[in-house]
């Protein structure tokens, strides 16, 4: 694999133009900011710079991906929820010039936050925590609307049938287990963020999209298939999995006595799904796309939630606390995950709307050391970020270009399979 990476690099060095002037800044801020003593950067190709930086104090290993946001593509590994594949394979499934990992999963490759993909919500917020939006390109829109965006990110999401209406609690995901809680009344023990719980509620309506990949909960509750919008059919759970052209209601508690009393056959169904992030808020539907009608934002291209929140408007301000980082029921976990130095995955923006897609390789004595995530933040705002958002880290920390590792994952059986990632596209 080094082999590879090295040949990769020789190549990137003679066929691109050697970006001197921008690698001996990012080698200068990094002094600054106590970061790295050296640096070089290659242009991967128009519009995709490529810079690797290098403290020998430490030591610590850095790559930066400098890029324009509408190239950047959201990939489920496998195309569906279950499952996870690696971050080079999914690079080379979709063509990508080069790609990072994305947000927290559970072992099953269910997506902990939320994560869009061309439009179509996979899964819904862990309300409060910080995310990365890529607002859809459009041909009139203004440029600050299309300029990424980090903000913490809440979802909302009813069902509408035969004048009833319900709230929506996930997208797919197992009903009645919330992973990281942060999610809507009635979950125990809290709604609010926390890292190291897995919440309850015996009495939720979750929406499950063909991407899901596993079999509902064959216990308790209602389920309802949805096909173009109509209610074809209301069943006990354990009858089936999820249509390939439909989409499948599964409710407990009130939300199973709500799907028995309006979710008749043949009815009509309005589901509208909404995230909003900062001041701008974003209508969805499964499937991707607007609403018809809808006086909301154009659904975005992609969304990434993992976090805490690093920098804000140029500002270290790392949000674990407020963000469920430093949880109660488990004291040791900040200092483990927030001020310890670990492999990490970044992404910030900077003043003219350029996204920075950053690894920092980790738990490798002797080849880089890691970050905290206050590191982390002085890190990105001499990279010239004015926000940045911490994504999954440790041993799912890769960077890809051309379809190769060029960084160092920290696991001893190399790059970890993971559930989703960012990628460059051509």
């Amino acid at each position: 694999m080094r082999r590879r990476t090295a040949a990769l690099v020789a190549v990137l060095a003679a066929t691109a133009t050697l970006l001197v002037a921008a690698a001996t800044g990012a080698a200068a801020a990094g002094e600054r900011e106590g970061v790295g003593a050296a640096a070089s950067a290659v242009e991967v190709e128009p519009g995709v710079e490529w810079t690797t930086i290098v403290r020998e104090r430490g030591p610590v290993r850095v790559n930066v991906l400098a890029v324009d946001p509408a190239r950047v593509r959201g990939v489920l590994s496998n195309d569906k929820i279950a499952g996870r594949e690696r971050v080079s394979a999914m690079g080379r499934r979709v063509g990508a010039v080069a790609g990072v990992n994305g947000t927290f999963f559970r072992p099953s490759g269910d997506p902990v936050g939320v994560l869009a993909v061309d439009g179509e919500l996979l899964s819904e917020s862990v309300d409060g925590r910080s995310a990365l939006v890529l607002p859809a390109a459009t041909a009139e829109g203004s440029a600050a609307a299309a300029r990424p965006l980090i903000a913490p990110v809440r979802f909302t999401g009813r069902v509408y049938v035969n004048g009833r209406s319900r709230e929506v609690d996930g997208v797919d995901r197992t009903r009645g287990l919330i992973p990281a809680c942060g999610g809507r009344g009635g979950d125990v023990p809290t709604t609010r963020p926390n890292a190291v719980l897995t919440c309850t509620d015996a009495s939720e309506l979750v929406l499950l999209s063909p991407r899901y990949g596993m079999r509902p909960p064959a216990e308790g509750g209602v389920e309802a298939i949805v096909r173009n919008g109509t209610v074809t059919s209301v069943r006990p759970p354990g009858a089936g999995g999820v249509p390939r052209d439909g989409l499948l209601l599964t409710g407990t508690g009130d939300a199973a006595r709500f799907l028995r009393n309006a979710a008749l056959p043949r009815s009509r169904v309005e589901i509208a799904l909404r995230l909003t992030a900062g001041r701008r808020r974003f209508a969805l539907e499964p499937g991707g796309g607007t609403p018809s009608g809808s006086a909301l934002g154009a659904a975005p291209a992609v969304v990434v939630g993992a976090g805490p929140r690093l920098l804000r408007a140029g500002r270290v301000a790392v949000a674990a606390r407020a963000e469920g980082f430093a949880p109660p029921q488990a004291p040791s976990f900040f200092g483990a995950f927030v001020a310890s130095r670990n492999p990490r995955t970044l992404a910030g923006v900077r003043a003219d709307g350029t996204l920075l897609l950053v690894t920092v390789d980790g738990r490798n004595p002797g080849w880089s050391v890691g970050m905290t995530l206050r590191e982390a933040a002085r890190l990105m705002r001499s990279l010239g970020a004015r926000d940045a958002v911490n994504l999954d880290g440790g041993g799912s920390s890769t960077m890809t270009v051309r379809g190769e590792l060029v960084n160092r994952p920290s696991d001893r059986v190399g790059e970890r399979p993971v559930s989703n990632g960012l990628f460059v596209m051509p």
